[in-house]
C-alpha cells in the first residue's frame, strides 16, 4: 500500500547539534532505508560517522555549511549553500558545520548492494553542488530530473541507490509504471518521493491520495504509481534503492525517455539518455 508521511508530524529530537526528525527507520517501518531531517544550530556540526552503509547528507536549507570528506584517509573541505551535499561509501565519514545560519539537512542511509558488479573495485564519495550536474528532460519536455546519485550517469562507483531531483511543470505527469526487482537482484527495490514544493496527487489501483509540501511518498515494490501535479506544477526529491530494478510501464511508451539536456544529437534535439 502506498503511504503518505507528514514530516511535519513526525517529533523533533533534541540532539547535541540541534534537532532531528526521524522519518523512516528500518527498526519501526519495515525498510531498509534510513531517511532523518536534522535541523543545525548556528556554529554546531553535523557528524556522519564511518558506517556499513552508504550515506547522502543533503543541503535543504541554508547557506556558507562547512563540509568536511574523508575517504581513503585524506580529507577535503568544502563551503556550500543549499542544494549540495556529500555522498559517502561505508568506512568514510564528513562534518558538516553551520556558519551564522541554521541549516536543514536530509540525511539517508542505505544498505550496501553487492549483487551487482561495480565495474570498480574502491567505489569513493564525493561532494556535489546540484545545479553543476548534468540534467535531464523527458520526451514531453515537462519533466527534468537532476541526479546527485546514479551510476549510470557516472556519478557513483555503486548501484546501491539512485538519487535526486525532479521538477514537473504545472499538470506534468509521470506515466502509469510499477518497479520490481530486477533479475539481477532478489532485493525489493524501495522507493520514495519527498515533495518540498508544489501540490497534486498520486494515483494507485483504487484511487489517489493527494500530496503537497512536507509529504513523503512511500512506494512499495509491486504498486502500480502515477504523480500527476496540479497548476502549481511540483519540485520533489525521488529515491530508489537498489539501482537494480525493473519498470513496467502500461501506456504512454515516450515517458520512458530522458534527454540529455543541452546536448545536440545533430538534428537540433538533445541527445537520448541510454539507461538499461
Amino acid at each position: 500500500m502506498i503511504t503518505v508521511i507528514d514530516i511535519e508530524n513526525k517529533p523533533r529530537t533534541p540532539i547535541a547539534e540541534g534537532h532531528a526528525r526521524n522519518i523512516l527507520l528500518p527498526s519501526g517501518d519495515g525498510t531498509r532505508v534510513q531517511v532523518t531531517i536534522e535541523e543545525v544550530d548556528p556554529g554546531k556540526t553535523c557528524r556522519l560517522a564511518a558506517r556499513d552503509k552508504t550515506q547522502v547528507a543533503y543541503i535543504l536549507e541554508g547557506n556558507d555549511a562547512k563540509i568536511s570528506h574523508t575517504t581513503a584517509g585524506k580529507t577535503a573541505e568544502h563551503t556550500s549553500s543549499r542544494r549540495s551535499g556529500v555522498y559517502l561509501e561505508p568506512g568514510e565519514e564528513a562534518t558538516i558545520t553551520a556558519a551564522r545560519t541554521p541549516l536543514i539537512l536530509l540525511i539517508v542511509a542505505v544498505p550496501k548492494h553487492t549483487g551487482k558488479a561495480t565495474g570498480t573495485e574502491s567505489p569513493t564519495g564525493y561532494f556535489f553542488v546540484e545545479q553543476q550536474l548534468r540534467s535531464l528532460i523527458d520526451e514531453k519536455g515537462f519533466r527534468e530530473r537532476t541526479f546527485w546519485v546514479n551510476k549510470e550517469t557516472g556519478l557513483s562507483g555503486s548501484w546501491d541507490l539512485q538519487l535526486g531531483r525532479m521538477a514537473y511543470a504545472p499538470h506534468a505527469h509521470s506515466p502509469r509504471h510499477v518497479h520490481h526487482a530486477s533479475k539481477t537482484s532478489s532485493i525489493t527495490p524501495e522507493h520514495f518521493y519527498f515533495i518540498e514544493k508544489g501540490t497534486g496527487e498520486v494515483k494507485h489501483d483504487t484511487g489517489s491520495l493527494p500530496v503537497g509540501p512536507g509529504s513523503l511518498v512511500l512506494i512499495p515494490a509491486g504498486e502500480w504509481h502515477q504523480l500527476i501535479a496540479s497548476e502549481t506544477g511540483f519540485d520533489y526529491i525521488e529515491f530508489q534503492a537498489p539501482f537494480d530494478f525493473a519498470t513496467t510501464m502500461d501506456h504512454d511508451p515516450l515517458g520512458k525517455n530522458w534527454y540529455i539536456k543541452g546536448t545536440d544529437d545533430g538534428t537540433g534535439k538533445p541527445r537520448l539518455w541510454v539507461q538499461s
